[in-house]
């Protein structure tokens, strides 16, 4: 009797353990939130992760703070903020698929990026962003963040002809094409073939003024 004894103590004890883990983790991750102490609370919550590996519902409560710290910057209009933290957020994700909200926040990041940058004239630099949002959602499962993410590339290729650059933008559409196995979905045939038009005579063009 006196191993079985032992063995229940020792399993006793194990989940008394586990029980205290865990009430230390989650009360001090909502003491934290409670005090709007939210870097320090997700900070907490990544070092108590090591330790707390059989409880899942820890990661998935550092990737909700995670969100919630990003809308609160794009709420407070700090994109650069937001970019950074949606960019570390993304790293934790590892390779596997993104949540779709997730994806979702990063999608409007990417646009208010964009219009950013063309509203203080920096227009390649905003169609830069566009291409983000095209590797970012253009495989996703939802077709709304689909969408968006040709939305956003089509933008950024018709910010590049605004900028005088059409061979640049029909070299992205190209590079979209190859990276995604020969077509870009949803994106009309006939725009390679414009911006091929529009690249040639602005070559002509600056062949003649030579």
């Amino acid at each position: 009797m006196k191993p079985l004894a032992a063995l229940i103590t020792l399993v006793l004890v194990a989940a008394i353990a586990a029980l205290l883990a865990e009430a230390c983790t989650f009360g001090g991750a909502w003491y934290m939130h409670a005090h709007e102490l939210y870097d320090d609370e997700i900070q907490w919550l990544e070092g108590c992760q090591p330790w707390m590996r059989w409880e899942k519902g820890v990661s998935r409560l550092i990737a909700q703070r995670e969100r919630e710290r990003i809308d609160r910057a794009l709420a407070d209009d700090r994109i650069d903020r937001a970019v950074h933290l949606f960019q570390d957020a993304r790293a934790r994700a590892g390779k596997g698929p993104l949540d779709p909200s997730l994806t979702t926040l990063g999608i409007e990041i990417y646009r208010r990026a964009a219009d950013r940058m063309a509203k203080h004239g920096r227009l390649s630099e905003a169609a830069d962003w566009g291409d983000s949002s095209l590797v970012l959602a253009i495989r996703s499962p939802l077709p709304e963040q689909r969408y968006a993410a040709l939305a956003g590339f089509m933008e950024g290729l018709d910010l590049r002809v605004r900028d005088g650059k059409p061979c640049v933008a029909l070299a992205r559409v190209r590079w979209a094409k190859q990276g995604l196995g020969g077509t870009v979905p949803g994106m009309a045939e006939n725009v390679e073939e414009d911006l091929a038009m529009q690249c040639a005579q602005q070559q002509r063009k600056a062949a003649v003024s030579r």
